[in-house]
This record gives C-alpha cells, sequence and structure tokens, in this order.
C-alpha cells in the first residue's frame, strides 16, 4: 500500500473568547484517491514557536493511537474477510463491460 503525503498546511493563531491564544495547526493527508486534513489545537503559551510544529505532530500521533485502539475490534483476519466477499451477492458484471 502506497504511504501517505503528510504535510503541515497551515498554521493559525486563534484568539478564543474569554481564553488563552491558541495556535491551530493542520495537517494535511494525501494519498489519491484520499485527501483530508486535521486540525490540531494548542495553547500558544504552553509551547515556544520554534517547537509548535513538534508538539502538534505528537497530539497527531497520539490522536492516531487513540483511533486505532479505539477500532481495533474492527480488524477482520484474512479468513473473515474471504468469507464476506464470498457473500456477495450482487450479479457479476463482465470485465469487458463498460
Amino acid at each position: 500500500m502506497e504511504e501517505f503525503n503528510i504535510s503541515v498546511s497551515r498554521i493559525e493563531t486563534i484568539a478564543p473568547a474569554g481564553g488563552d491564544q491558541e495556535v491551530c495547526i493542520t495537517f494535511k493527508f494525501e494519498r489519491p484517491p484520499i485527501d483530508f486534513q486535521v486540525p490540531i489545537f494548542l495553547k500558544h503559551s504552553d509551547f515556544d514557536d520554534t517547537e509548535m510544529v513538534r508538539a502538534a505532530r505528537n497530539a497527531l500521533h497520539r490522536i492516531f493511537v487513540d483511533l486505532a485502539n479505539q477500532c481495533e475490534s474492527w480488524s477482520l483476519t484474512r479468513a473473515e474477510l474471504q468469507e464476506l466477499v464470498s457473500l456477495n451477492v450482487r450479479p457479476a458484471v463482465p470485465r469487458d463491460a463498460p
């Protein structure tokens, strides 16, 4: 499987009403046909400006670890996946059909 191209697409300072100033670092993920963005919010006062991207990468990593753990039970074995394929009741489409 091809790897995602992950890049920082945007860095913005946000001043929420009545709160500490925050920085939103948005990561862009690309692997055609998939393309999506994930914003990470950090308190401006918690990190030095030069370390914001590193801190955001760490937060992003934790998010994906949590997601992987949360949906671990969704994983199928090869046998289970093959069983699902064999249950497909859609009519077969000829390969040379337009």
